[in-house]
């Protein structure tokens, strides 16, 4: 496998408690991107089809999100999907009720049609949260269930060891090392999963679909 890293940099704690810094902190691009904008994204040499985003001002974004995801999580009204091992791997909660992550979407859309080419107000986004407590992983899988044309997910919270995404291209496996406040675009059809969360903390993401 090749791997990039994108380990943590320092953000909100589980517990909210900004001050506490990841042990695994490191900083600087993916190894083998490349710049295809001036907004942030780049394009994973190793891989056309792969990009990485950095979301402006992620850190105070981020403490929002999960201030947000966690006064709702456990209330009615959150919908449930992709019952493996244990856990739900998909959680639906609507924007009215985690408006910040508005901000991911508009973000990401943007991105989305620069790649596709098309026209960032015609393209539906769709969007989820993957909850991973310690000991939980996410299974492969894909996104090409309907109309979708790039998917991504947007990192909230990732403690040092939490899970990397690997990701199952046709040259070979590529394996992200997450960090805070970055998003990962890739084709809807390729097959990827979340390694084991080896932390002692939860990891929050946000996953999303592009279509038409």
């Amino acid at each position: 496998d090749r791997v990039f890293s994108r380990d943590a940099y320092p953000g909100p704690s589980w517990s909210s408690c900004a001050s506490i810094r990841d042990p695994c902190e490191k900083s600087g691009l993916v190894p083998g991107s490349n710049p295809v904008s001036a907004n942030g994204l780049s394009r994973l040499s190793e891989h056309p089809g792969i990009f990485v985003g950095e979301m402006p001002e992620a850190r105070p974004l981020n403490r929002i999100l999960l201030r947000q995801f966690l006064a709702v999580v456990d209330t009615a009204g959150v919908k449930r999907s992709h019952f493996f091992e244990g856990r739900y791997e998909n959680l639906y909660i609507g924007l009215d009720r985690v408006p910040a992550a508005g901000a991911v979407l508009d973000r990401v859309s943007a991105w989305a049609a620069g790649i596709l080419d098309r026209d960032a107000a015609r393209l539906r986004r769709g969007f989820w949260f993957n909850l991973m407590e310690p000991g939980q992983r996410t299974l492969p899988h894909t996104h090409d269930d309907a109309d979708e044309l790039l998917s991504a997910v947007y990192y909230i919270r990732v403690p040092c060891d939490s899970g990397a995404l690997r990701l199952r291209a046709a040259s070979g496996n590529i394996v992200v090392r997450p960090r805070e406040g970055v998003a990962v675009l890739f084709p809807p059809d390729l097959e990827h999963e979340v390694s084991e969360n080896l932390s002692r903390e939860r990891r929050l993401s946000i996953g999303i679909n592009i279509g038409t």
